[in-house]
C-alpha cells in the first residue's frame, strides 16, 4: 500500500513540475474554481482517470497555497465558505 501512495506522490510531483512551465501564478484568479465541478461537467469518456486526477490534486495544492482552503461550490455554483464535521 505505501508504494502506490508513494508512487503516486512521485507521479504527482513529476506532473507539477511539468506543468511548471505553464503555470502562471501571478494570476491566482484562474485556479479560483470548483475542480471537481468542473471535472463532473467536463470529463469525457476517453480521459485518462489517472491523469485527471493528478491534475486535480495539482489545483487543490495550488488552491491551498493561493487561497488557503479549496474552492467548493453548492448547486447553484455559490462558494461553500463553511463545512460542518463531526
Amino acid at each position: 500500500m505505501k508504494s502506490k501512495i508513494a508512487s503516486v506522490i512521485t507521479d504527482l510531483t513529476k506532473h507539477i513540475k511539468n506543468e511548471q512551465e505553464l503555470d502562471d501564478i501571478k494570476t491566482p484568479r484562474k485556479y479560483y474554481y470548483d475542480r471537481m465541478e468542473w471535472v463532473r461537467i467536463n470529463k469525457s469518456s476517453r480521459d485518462d482517470l489517472y491523469e485527471i486526477g493528478l491534475e486535480n490534486l495539482r489545483v487543490l495544492v495550488y488552491q491551498l497555497g493561493l487561497f488557503q482552503r479549496h474552492i467548493l461550490t453548492d448547486e447553484e455554483g455559490n462558494e461553500i465558505n463553511q463545512i460542518i464535521t463531526e
